[in-house]
Formats: C-alpha cells, sequence, structure tokens
C-alpha cells in the first residue's frame, strides 16, 4: 500500500463520517483519528473583551495531556507549563507566553489535536 492509496482510504471514510480508521498492510499498522470536538467550559465569570486574550495554540499534531492543575479562573505564569503535547512518543511541553488567568480551555485531556488548533485562552494580566 503506498501513500496515495492510504490518503485515498482516510479521504474515503472521513465522507463517510468515521473519526478513526486503522489500516493494516502485512507488517505495516496505521491508526488515523480525527480530533475530538472542542470542548468550552461554562464560566460564571464575564467574558474579557478579546483584545485582552491570548490564544495557545498546537505547535504540531498530537495528543494534549493537560497540566494536572490546570482550571479555568486559575493565575499563570509566563512560561509556566499549562499542557504537553504527545507526538511521535516524545512529550513536548506546552507553556503560558503572558502571565495572566486561564479564561477557556478549548480541549479535553487526552484529545488528540491538529496543528495550530486553539487549546487554551488566557485573560493577559496588565
Amino acid at each position: 500500500m503506498d501513500l496515495k492509496d492510504l490518503d485515498r482510504l482516510v479521504e474515503k471514510y472521513a465522507h463517510e463520517g468515521f473519526q478513526q480508521i486503522r489500516v493494516k498492510a502485512g507488517d505495516l499498522e496505521i491508526e488515523v483519528q480525527r480530533p475530538s470536538a472542542p470542548v468550552k467550559p461554562v464560566s460564571s465569570e464575564p467574558t474579557a473583551p478579546t483584545s485582552k486574550l491570548t490564544t495557545i495554540k498546537s505547535p504540531m499534531v498530537g495528543v494534549v495531556h493537560l497540566a494536572d492543575e490546570l482550571t479555568v479562573g486559575q493565575p499563570v505564569a509566563a512560561g509556566q507549563e499549562l499542557a504537553q503535547i504527545e507526538s511521535m512518543k516524545l512529550f513536548n511541553p506546552l507553556k503560558s507566553p503572558v502571565a495572566g488567568t486561564v479564561a477557556a480551555i478549548l480541549v479535553t485531556d487526552n484529545a488528540a489535536v491538529e496543528y495550530d488548533q486553539p487549546l487554551i485562552e488566557l485573560r493577559k494580566d496588565r
């Protein structure tokens, strides 16, 4: 099976609405999974103006592992690790670019994520 055949197969099943496909051909086994729908938690706090929000996006395709203590409303420091993206059995840290407060967590823990997918929104401190 070559890459073109795999692409056609994945595209066909994606159009059918399947979320996951596993292909085995001899010793080669490939699994493709679509990311789960983002989950936006309901917050009792009023929404901050969008100009003060920083959206942290996934730098790569992989599985997101949120920090255990990460919750909406939690203050975070610049450089604080918020999550890790597991890709090819490597864990890549995802750090806060700014000091602020977690405004929204847009994914669930252990969810498959795509490149540039929004993961976390932070409300910047002044």
